[in-house]
């Protein structure tokens, strides 16, 4: 089937790292569905889901212990290990534990992780029929695919949410965003400026200039609409809102556009002291989102702060990795969270 190109190569279209499914995953035990009616009843505070090599779910199972009574299920064992039912009476999952035991869980909270899937994929349709079971599941849900939409488009989600939340904050701006679809609209930038370039979607892309994309095929934006984002002076600041609380990371020297792929991402700067201003339009954001753990991208110049946009499932795990040691304390607000503490 013939595909139109986009301005933004595939080479810049960087795969999620533990981001698909596992392939070569064996599932160990499998439901006995004659028996599901005369099971015993377990209580938990959470169930987080996601691949097996999700990199946020490796570091919160090193995170969690017994007593925080969180369970990690796999989407590759779904319909196998684990399923979920939803009668008149309850909505509850199934799982099975061991060779002989298999319990009806029921969580307080789901934490939802995303999955990069083909339509062709054997699991397109169980994950596309779960993730509506859990938009419409009663309980509290984190990260859900229904908070997804917002940042399905950069630009409604920057005249939405981040917009609401900027109003009457001085030192907190939205950037000015332009929505380019073909080269006249492209040419008719202001030319005194520069400008960044990044997937207008929730698809992930490497963020550059026009040091690199005046190398592109200019005739691919007539193909797909694509974001351009006036360029700021300034540092990269990400906040993660987990729990209530703000957990910054500062990128103050980094030698790339985006310091996501930047050598110096390991250096990143812990934040701790946010002025009220902001403390309060991070917590307004997850409460326009409907999402408690989200992650704001702005760039700070000095005391004023212009956001780009909100990750609605952000990969904490690259900005607080967990070595099984000292919990920090985002990893702390995290399992509150789960914990509805």
């Amino acid at each position: 089937m013939f595909e139109l190109e986009s301005f933004i190569g595939g080479n810049y279209r960087p795969e999620i790292i533990g981001g698909r499914l596992d392939e070569n995953h064996q599932t160990k035990f499998i439901l006995d569905y004659s028996a599901i009616e005369k099971l015993d009843e377990v209580k938990v505070n959470a169930i987080a889901f996601g691949p097996k090599k999700d990199k946020v779910l490796f570091n919160l199972e090193y995170a969690i212990d017994y007593l925080d009574n969180i369970l990690i299920l796999y989407y590759e064992d779904i319909h196998k290990r684990w399923s979920y039912i939803r009668t008149n009476t309850e909505c509850c999952f199934l799982y099975k534990k061991n060779a002989l035991e298999q319990y009806k869980i029921k969580p307080k909270c789901l934490y939802i992780r995303g999955c990069q899937i083909d339509p062709d994929d054997k699991f397109w349709l169980s994950l596309g029929e779960f993730y509506n079971f859990v938009d419409t599941w009663d309980g509290k849900a984190v990260c859900s695919p229904k908070s997804q939409n917002n940042n399905e488009s950069k630009l409604y989600q920057l005249n939405s949410s981040l917009k609401k939340a900027s109003k009457n904050k001085a030192n907190i701006s939205i950037g000015n965003s332009y929505v380019i679809k073909g080269r006249k609209p492209f040419e008719l930038l202001p030319n005194h400026n520069s400008y960044i370039v990044k997937s207008l979607s929730g698809i992930r892309s490497i963020v550059v200039d026009e040091t690199e994309y005046k190398n592109w095929n200019q005739f691919n934006l007539n193909n797909l609409p694509i974001l351009f984002q006036e360029k700021i002076q300034g540092n990269d600041l990400r906040i993660h809102v987990a729990n209530g609380n703000l957990h910054g990371k500062l990128s103050s020297e980094k030698e790339k556009v985006d310091y996501r792929y930047d050598n110096k991402f390991f250096s990143l700067q812990d934040v701790y002291e946010f002025s009220e201003e902001l403390r309060k339009f991070c917590i307004e954001v997850t409460s326009y989102e409907d999402n408690p753990l989200i992650g704001i991208d702005f760039i700070k110049i000095e005391d004023k702060y212009v956001v780009l946009e909100a990750n609605p499932s952000p990969g904490w795990s690259a900005y607080h990795e967990h070595k099984g040691v000292k919990k920090e304390s985002f990893i702390s607000d995290l399992l509150a969270e789960l914990k509805n503490v």
